[in-house]
């Protein structure tokens, strides 16, 4: 049985343009603290530095208009695989990276194309260390939301 509240998906195709979009964009984004030079989609290497996108959940839609088109929800996190060796100073590194990111993207939404249009970007936590591996490897992640409409 399903809710009002329930969630309704975007279609495959809209989720994977944007996510393509959302690549292109994140790639922009330059700083000298980033543990890798590219970042990648859905992927961090097992035993070296890297940077990835992950989004959180199918983005899904929000509101319907009545003439057509929607408002959607696309929630993404930012992941960065760190190995600090003990120390403090790359752990804060890692975080405030990725806490200028996410305040990059309030300010520089993406394009994602004819019809679409970013309507909200919002850091939805500061960064934060949210896995420790054996070898001294650790996550640390910046939680974002984007709203965007399809006219």
């Amino acid at each position: 049985m399903g809710s009002e509240k329930e969630k309704k998906l975007v279609s495959s195709e809209e989720e994977q343009d944007i996510s393509r979009k959302m690549m292109v964009w994140v790639n922009s984004f330059s700083d000298d603290d980033l543990p890798a030079a590219t970042i990648n989609y859905e992927f961090l290497a097992a035993d070296s530095a890297s940077v990835a996108l992950s989004v959180i959940q199918g983005a899904y839609i929000t509101r319907r208009y009545l003439l057509g088109g929607h408002e959607a929800e696309y929630q993404f996190k930012i992941i960065a695989r760190i190995k600090p060796g003990g120390s403090n100073d790359k752990r804060l590194k890692a975080d405030a990276v990725l806490n200028r990111f996410g305040d990059w993207a309030m300010q520089n939404y993406p394009s994602l194309g004819d019809g679409v249009r970013v309507r909200r970007m919002e850091a939805v936590s500061r960064a934060a260390v949210f896995a420790v591996y054996q070898g001294g490897w650790e996550d640390h992640q910046i939680l974002m939301k984007m709203k965007y409409e399809v006219i």
